[in-house]
């Protein structure tokens, strides 16, 4: 098959090209599954150039060589011969999260990937797959009410573009964080939220502003700017941090005297970990996330058009660029030729 495969941490990831490896091999309690659509993100960036927290040398795991990617969408071919299919069946669309994803196949246990639920299409759960933790954050996490203003950084991508969707769905009014002028007039068009600001000048002032110098009751963010974030806060106000907050793989050092003055909150959320030890509640999770994409509630937004493992170079190319607006897909394999394996 074909892959982006790390042989070596690369400084530039746009560099990758697919390689012809083997095709793996499921162990007995894996599904092998037909990837239709990988979705690059940051952490691909981070994880190719080894400055993720996967990559430590001492409590990581993740080191080359290793088949770069995590969100995927596709098609199981086999299922578990050790009886344990969770009732997935050969032919069941699937999407899921797993390093190996850059790939035309990959091998993964039932805890991995959920069932594409009809009306819903591979690119579209692909694009989303990753979001659920946006949903939690909001939800279960911050608790997010109609009466909160929330400030949402990173929102041009993935993970924040959902934080938004979702404060919006419960009622809060939402101020989205821009890099730059050209995402925040792609924001303002395109996102419904209340207000829109670029991270440059007196960004902080201006939000001040906006809550009648309150603050916001709510900040959630996947950039690593909780010092910023404490200054926007009001006094009781609440941060949460989701995905791997740390600008170039830099983690931030929080002044935590600061926190005390305004009676803060923060709370760091590990998504996974909280999934694997209390299903019941991660269970809950995606059938709010998933009923809010079915009603239409979320919708992604798709950036570019990037067909083919080839593609995914340039994909962390823009990535890194900052020219991204919300979330890049990547089609590796044509669905229909798929369902004729």
């Amino acid at each position: 098959m074909k892959a982006i495969v790390v042989q070596e941490f690369v400084a530039n990831p746009s560099t990758l090209v697919p390689i012809s490896i083997s095709s793996p091999i499921p162990n007995v309690n894996q599904y092998l599954i037909s990837i239709t659509h990988c979705s690059p993100q940051h952490a691909d960036i981070l994880h190719a150039q080894g400055k993720h927290q996967n990559n430590d040398s001492k409590k990581g795991w993740c080191f080359p060589p290793f088949i770069l990617g995590y969100d995927f969408a596709g098609v199981i071919q086999t299922v578990p011969s050790d009886g344990s299919s969770h009732d997935l069946r050969k032919g069941d669309r699937v999407f899921g999260a797993a390093i190996g994803a850059f790939a035309e196949y990959i091998c993964v246990t039932a805890s991995s990937i959920r069932k594409i639920p009809e009306g819903l299409s591979n690119e579209t759960a692909c694009a989303m797959s990753g979001q659920a933790v946006s949903y939690a954050a909001v939800v279960n996490i911050a608790k997010v009410g109609k009466e909160d203003t929330v400030l949402v950084s990173g929102a041009s991508g993935g993970l924040g573009s959902v934080c938004c969707m979702v404060a919006k769905a419960l009622g809060a009014k939402v101020i989205a964080l821009a890099g730059d002028e050209q995402k925040a007039e792609y924001m303002r068009r395109d996102m419904g939220v209340d207000r829109v600001v670029v991270q440059k000048g007196d960004w902080i002032e201006q939000i001040v502003t906006f809550t009648d110098g309150r603050g916001v009751d709510v900040v959630l963010d996947n950039t690593g700017m909780v010092n910023d974030a404490i200054r926007c806060l009001a006094y009781f106000g609440r941060i949460v941090i989701l995905g791997f907050a740390a600008r170039k793989g830099v983690m931030e050092e929080v002044k935590t005297n600061k926190l005390l003055l305004k009676s803060a909150t923060l709370v760091g959320y590990r998504f996974g970990e909280s999934g694997r030890r209390y299903p019941d509640e991660m269970q809950r999770i995606w059938d709010g996330y998933l009923g809010m994409l079915q009603d239409g509630r979320l919708k992604p937004i798709l950036f570019g058009r990037y067909q083919g493992l080839q593609s995914v170079g340039r994909a962390l190319g823009d990535l890194a660029g900052r020219k991204v607006y919300g979330k890049i897909v990547v089609g590796v394999t044509d669905i229909e030729d798929v369902a004729k394996l």
